[in-house]
């Protein structure tokens, strides 16, 4: 359930940067925001308790906490400015990634 709403959050912060359509200069390289996500997934599932997984999730987990989360990280520092908005948001986005692999909803169960 948190992953599901962080990857509407970020879905939603993407289209609202992409139809703002800021002018600026050239859009950054999102692989720094795609290291601190894979590192901030890893992160995650240390802390949900290092739950096992099959391969289906793994991938889900990845394309939500790595490529939907440097592109969120992107439109967030767009959005504000602020670099600190797009860190962060990639450190979120890829924690929350981490609870894909549950088999339960947590918090909610």
């Amino acid at each position: 359930m948190i992953a599901l709403a962080v990857a509407l959050a970020e879905i939603a912060m993407i289209l609202t940067q992409r139809v703002r359509k800021p002018s600026g200069p050239e859009k950054p390289s999102p692989w720094p925001y795609m290291a601190v996500g894979l590192g901030a997934c890893a992160i995650g599932w240390l802390a949900v308790g290092r739950p096992g997984f099959d391969y289906g999730e793994l991938c889900l987990a990845l394309v939500c906490g790595v490529i939907l989360t440097a592109e969120a990280g992107l439109a967030a520092g767009s959005l504000t400015g602020r670099p600190w908005a797009a860190w962060t948001t990639a450190g979120i986005g890829g924690a929350a990634a981490a609870t894909w692999l549950l088999s339960e909803p947590w918090p909610f169960v």
